[in-house]
């Protein structure tokens, strides 16, 4: 008979320990939800006001205005030609939007991690070309590549232009050796 009493007042006691363990651990993860809701209706607050800043709005703006002044003027190059291909497209126009939409994304990420910017002034243009071709043509500059051994890297830069120039150029005839021309066609000027 002593035994089920011992037993049965640990397992009250088990019961009541866990019960008030329980109960501080859900007071705990209440307030944590709490203060997380509070935290992130903070960051929304602070966002909403960044994003409706006049400076944000401006830059929103002028990047709106750009986007539509290109896309009339890529209208206006393809007019009816522009249509008649994207309605020959026809079930292959949502994957390339979607895919032509990822591209966007990814080098836009890419252009914000690395922090690049375009020249904006045309003398950055200029100064940058000129002093491509003033290296390009001093000898000093060409016997320090060839002596320090950065001639590979200029080798490996020149070697992937040649093969995008050739590709541009596959492309361009639409087939992969020569144009082709008809066999009455040679000799006729």
């Amino acid at each position: 008979m002593f035994r089920p009493q011992v037993a049965r007042s640990a397992r009250t006691l088990g019961r009541r320990a866990n019960s008030t363990t329980a109960q501080q651990a859900q007071q705990k993860a209440q307030q944590a939800a709490q203060d997380a809701k509070q935290a992130a209706g903070d960051v929304a607050a602070k966002a909403k006001d960044a994003l409706n800043s006049p400076k944000a709005q401006e830059v929103s703006q002028k990047a709106n205005e750009l986007f539509e002044s290109g896309a009339q003027a890529v209208r206006k190059v393809t007019g009816p030609i522009g249509d008649k291909v994207g309605n020959a497209l026809g079930s292959y126009k949502q994957p390339l939007q979607y895919n032509w939409q990822v591209f966007k994304s990814l080098v836009k990420q890419v252009y914000q991690a690395e922090k690049l910017a375009p020249p904006t002034h045309l003398s950055q243009w200029t100064s940058a070309y000129s002093e491509i071709f003033h290296k390009a043509a001093s000898k000093q500059w060409w016997s320090q590549v060839l002596s320090s051994g950065s001639w590979a890297k200029l080798a490996v830069g020149g070697l992937e232009a040649y093969g995008l120039y050739k590709i541009g150029e596959i492309l361009g005839r639409r087939h992969l050796i020569g144009y082709n021309v008809p066999a009455n066609a040679v000799g006729q000027h």
